[in-house]
């Protein structure tokens, strides 16, 4: 009757390893993946904007504002390809987060493009 018991432990065991490996939604915290990267795109447009305030006049303002524009470029660019390493890693819930945000974001900015460039 032991070594029954002992086989019924293993399997049970067995059964824990593997819902570890599958990598399910439970190991995946979307909400610490969304806080980390709205933070860094926040804090970085914050940076910006504060620069382009304490800007002395002219071309500074210019030169702070394509750089912000090249620093927000930059960040989409590595959220798409996080999103690409995320569906070859099979973490389907931290992926589809970054194509939430990745639709967020066009979304964005082409609403600032109309409001900045005119309707035509």
């Amino acid at each position: 009757m032991n070594s029954e018991l002992k086989e019924l432990f293993e399997i049970k065991q067995e059964d824990k390893g593997k819902e570890k490996k599958t990598g399910k939604i439970t190991d995946q915290n979307v909400k610490k993946h969304i806080a980390t990267r709205l933070a860094v795109f926040i804090l970085g447009t914050i940076c910006f904007v504060i620069a382009i305030i304490e800007g002395k006049g002219g071309w500074e303002e210019v030169a702070f504002l394509i750089l912000m524009a090249i620093f927000h470029a930059i960040w989409l660019l590595f959220i798409i390809i996080e999103a690409v390493v995320l569906h070859s890693k099979k973490k389907l819930a931290l992926r589809d987060t970054n194509l939430i945000f990745i639709l967020v974001l066009v979304l964005t900015y082409c609403i600032s493009g109309i409001f900045l460039f005119g309707f035509a």
